[in-house]
């Protein structure tokens, strides 16, 4: 099966997500027990935020603050960039994914639907979108 859009990464994946009241702890276990290292952060079912083992590591735990008593929503990462469900994975690496993050909502009629991670990238699709980029990099210094 080609992989064309976004939808076809994600197939049959479930959404991981936390309310913004969740604990620090609570979130970290929800990420161990699926293996996955991002969560949503959803209130009343609207996309707040995304919570990372990078947030958690360091604005959390490296911060100082307790993991018990420190909620998701002081720490996730507000307005998160996000694509919608029907994108190409060009338009996912187009959107920073792999160079300012490594987690991106998923979007489908305004709601949340999904997590896409970096690694979630079959790997000749990045090889293949970084030559683009290299090439059309070129191509803008020559002024063609």
């Amino acid at each position: 099966m080609s992989i064309k859009t976004i939808k076809d990464l994600l197939h049959g994946r479930p959404l991981w997500r936390v309310e913004p009241d969740a604990t620090l702890r609570e979130a970290a276990e929800l990420m161990r027990q699926n293996g996955v290292g991002a969560v949503a952060v959803l209130d009343e079912g609207v996309l707040a935020g995304i919570l990372t083992e990078r947030d958690i590591v360091f604005r959390g735990v490296a911060a100082g603050l307790p993991a018990e008593q420190t909620r998701s929503s002081e720490i996730m990462t507000r307005e998160p960039v996000t694509v919608e469900i029907g994108d190409s994975v060009s338009d996912a690496l187009a959107s920073k994914l792999g160079d300012a993050f490594r987690h991106l909502p998923v979007m489908e009629e305004g709601r949340v639907v999904g997590l896409l991670s970096y690694r979630d990238i079959p790997p000749e699709y990045v090889m293949m979108f970084e030559r683009f980029r290299e090439m059309s990099g070129a191509r803008a210094d020559d002024g063609a």
